[in-house]
C-alpha cells in the first residue's frame, strides 16, 4: 500500500483552477490525496474549499431530508 502525497500548485495558479471548474470538480482534485504539501497559502485556500463543500453537502442532505418528509 502506498501514501500518496499531492503537490499543491502555488496559489495564484491554485485560484486559477479554482475559477475554471465546479467546486466539487475543484474538490474530487485533491480529496483523492493522503496528503497535500504546498504553500500555506495554497494549503489554506484549499481547506478553506473543502470545508465549503462538505457543508454544502450537508446543507443538501438536510434539505433532501426534508423534502422526503414532507412528500411522504
Amino acid at each position: 500500500m502506498g501514501f500518496n502525497v499531492c503537490y499543491l500548485p502555488d496559489y495564484d495558479d491554485m485560484i486559477k483552477y479554482y475559477n475554471s471548474v465546479s467546486l466539487e470538480v475543484f474538490v474530487n482534485r485533491y480529496r483523492k490525496y493522503d496528503c497535500w504539501n504546498g504553500s500555506s497559502e495554497s494549503m489554506e485556500f484549499l481547506e478553506s474549499k473543502v470545508k465549503e463543500y462538505y457543508e454544502l453537502q450537508q446543507i443538501q442532505m438536510v434539505d433532501k431530508g426534508q423534502n422526503e418528509q414532507t412528500t411522504t
